[in-house]
């Protein structure tokens, strides 16, 4: 990405007609700088909303990728089946080495053979219950930071048993609700209904960029 900047800056800079090479240089490096900053910028935003999130809470947190396609009539989610049977979105612990989002993706690669362009920030979080150890019937209360996932390409997933599955909105709620308690099942549906305001949303806006274009051309074809 910071070479496809570097790249689009130099195009800017007409090299053909540049008498002092020096000064191509500083408009270089003083573009690399800011893309630079752009990055870091943005990095922060995002560790200081995980930290924020770790600080106020004392449970374990995990990060669930919520994977989602356009179907024929509406948006279709990507469930999994869970070790207890329950169905679930891919989610697991982070991972070292890795931002919250990209270990959100792992979990979806791994559990429901999923690929595709994940959001960098979550944009909702719910609590649900997850054993201690398989063997052990125990069970405790874990914080889930939600991560949408516009799915591109599936597969067969690495872990057997996960039976992903593709729901409809209101099947995804009621496949979600199934062996959860009411305290549980209502926070997990409320992950669905802010997926499908988000989408709402950005297809609104994907909408108005494009009635933009269209005018914009319409314009020129005129003129």
């Amino acid at each position: 990405m910071f070479a496809k900047k570097i790249l689009r800056y130099s195009k800017i800079i007409d090299l053909r007609h540049a008498t002092d090479l020096s000064c191509v240089q500083r408009k270089l490096c003083s573009a690399a700088g800011a893309t630079t900053r752009r990055i870091r910028g943005t990095m922060g935003q995002i560790f200081a909303g995980l930290a924020r999130v770790l600080s106020s809470t004392d449970l374990p947190v995990q990060v669930a990728a919520v994977c989602y396609r356009q179907g024929h009539s509406s948006v279709e989610f990507l469930l999994v089946k869970a070790s207890s049977g329950k169905w679930t979105f891919p989610k697991g612990r982070l991972n070292p080495g890795m931002t919250a989002s990209e270990s959100a993706a792992r979990e979806a690669w791994e559990e429901a053979g999923a690929q595709g362009r994940i959001a960098r920030t979550h944009f909702g979080s719910y609590l649900d219950t997850k054993r201690a150890l398989e063997h052990d019937r125990r069970s405790g209360e874990v914080h889930i930071l939600a991560y949408l996932l516009e799915v591109h390409r599936t597969q067969t997933p690495e872990e057997d048993g996960r039976k992903p599955s593709w729901f409809l909105p209101h099947e995804a709620r009621k496949a979600l609700a199934a062996g959860r308690s009411r305290r549980y099942s209502r926070r997990i549906n409320k992950i669905i209904d802010a997926a499908i305001e988000r989408l709402e949303v950005r297809n609104t806006k994907r909408a108005g960029v494009l009635l933009r274009a269209q005018g914009r051309r319409r314009l020129a074809i005129a003129r």
